[in-house]
């Protein structure tokens, strides 16, 4: 069991929003995203976990993808009719942190639920 877990202990990046199991380099969105796609280590600062195969999310990164939605939802509102480029990608940041947060309450619902 020890090895087990030092194996897989040594592929787990911890990130404040999401833990990135880096087991398969050539599937890191981050190294494609980068062009590095043989590095070692996945680059955390370019995470779009949202996305990447390899990362996943858990309660405890609820808040931070929750304060994400709320405050990019208020540049929305307070974004000029002219900024229509800028809105469609706000929009979108928007709405894959909803979906990240609902993803997570989905997850945390079922594992609280009893069997019956």
């Amino acid at each position: 069991m020890l090895n087990l877990l030092t194996k897989r202990a040594k592929v787990l990046y911890l990130g404040p929003a999401n833990y990135c199991w880096f087991t398969d380099p050539s599937r890191a969105l981050c190294l494609k995203l980068a062009g590095t796609p043989t590095a070692d280590r996945p680059l955390v600062g370019m995470c779009d976990s949202a996305r990447c195969p390899q990362a996943t999310h858990h309660p405890c990164h609820r808040p931070v993808w929750s304060e994400h939605a709320e405050r990019t939802e208020i540049f929305l509102v307070q974004l000029g009719t002219t900024r229509k480029t800028e809105r469609t990608r706000l929009q979108t940041d928007y709405y894959r942190a909803l979906r990240v947060v609902a993803e997570i309450d989905a997850a945390n619902t079922t594992t609280d639920e009893e069997p019956t």
